[in-house]
């Protein structure tokens, strides 16, 4: 049946709203289109922004990994270096202490092998003539009144190293040291001077004495001012072998101090002054104090646990977002 025609100004029997239901229809269409096209763009966009983010990422991991591996072995080069520097420390230690203990040994032997020899301080120089041992050996006959033989090994003036600074060497006195053939000879002779006192040559008054080693007149000198002062007090004292002071009190009473640090202390209650000798180290208490503690033995602490665990679970995102994306589509 054919359409009916309408005329110009006859009413058009399509009703209006089913004109624009169409029309919006097709609008509708071409926007859901446009909608799933962007749609299908970004997620293209976002794969390919998160395979670049993974490949990164697998990237940051490879380099932490290699990173903890260089970071462990250093840590451990470390703990080696410093157990081998423990190990080290102890040798040094052990050797210090066998040094030490050598030290006093020889100073040992030393003492023992000058028990014979006397020294004899502030002789004028050349008054010796060209034998030393007859000018000695008439000196105790004259000075000492010691009529026995006396046999004497060796006597000569000590080197000319002993020069102080600023003293110039024609008032320089080299003391004189003598070798009995026996301890027995020497003491007797010494005990002889030191009753004396008052011994002189060419009006020069002259004392004598043992002769010590280097180290014992070192320690044996650090009495010398506080022994002033307490002449001055009128307290009588005398330096016992090694290097020990003793005081002669006015009850009758003596008083020892056993090395000059202790003599140092116990003098300030007579008033006396002393300079405190510095104290010498303590290698073995030095020794127990170094515990130190290699890292294998310390608290583990792993910042490097930590970051590797952060990758990990950012990988694990990153796999599950692409497993959802993937059930989307």
């Amino acid at each position: 049946m054919p359409k009916p025609s309408h005329k110009r100004g006859e009413l058009d029997p399509t009703p209006a709203s089913q004109t624009g239901l169409e029309e919006k229809g097709a609008g509708s269409a071409d926007g859901t289109s446009e909608i799933l096209k962007e749609l299908k763009l970004f997620r293209t966009e976002t794969a390919g922004n998160f395979g670049v983010l993974r490949k990164e990422v697998s990237d940051i991991k490879l380099n932490f990994e290699e990173l903890k591996t260089r970071v462990n072995d250093a840590e451990q080069r470390i703990a080696d270096n410093e157990e081998r520097n423990m190990d080290l420390t102890k040798v040094l230690f052990h050797l210090m202490r066998k040094q030490k203990y050598l030290e006093e040994k020889c100073e040992d032997l030393e003492g023992r092998s000058r028990r014979n020899n006397l020294r004899i301080y502030s002789v004028p120089e050349k008054t010796e003539g060209s034998n030393m041992i007859v000018f000695i050996e008439k000196l105790i006959r004259e000075q000492l009144s010691i009529r026995e033989e006396i046999y004497i090994e060796r006597a000569h003036r000590v080197g000319g190293t002993g020069v102080s600074v600023g003293r110039a060497a024609a008032d320089f006195t080299r003391s004189i040291i003598v070798c009995f053939r026996s301890f027995k000879e020497k003491q007797r002779v010494l005990h002889a001077a030191w009753s004396l006192k008052d011994i002189r040559i060419n009006d020069q008054r002259i004392y004598f004495d043992e002769d010590y080693t280097t180290e014992v007149f070192k320690e044996r000198a650090k009495y010398r001012s506080a022994r002033k002062q307490l002449q001055e007090r009128k307290i009588k004292s005398r330096i016992l072998y090694p290097a020990k002071l003793m005081l002669f009190l006015q009850d009758g009473k003596t008083k020892i101090f056993e090395n000059p640090r202790e003599a140092a202390e116990g003098l300030k209650d007579f008033g006396v002054t002393m300079e405190v000798p510095r104290k010498e180290p303590d290698w073995d208490s030095a020794l127990r104090a170094a515990g130190w503690q290699s890292p294998r033995r310390r608290s583990k602490r792993a910042p490097a646990g930590e970051i590797t665990a952060s990758v990990e679970s950012l990988r694990l995102s990153l796999v599950s977002y692409e497993n959802d994306k993937t059930d989307d589509d």
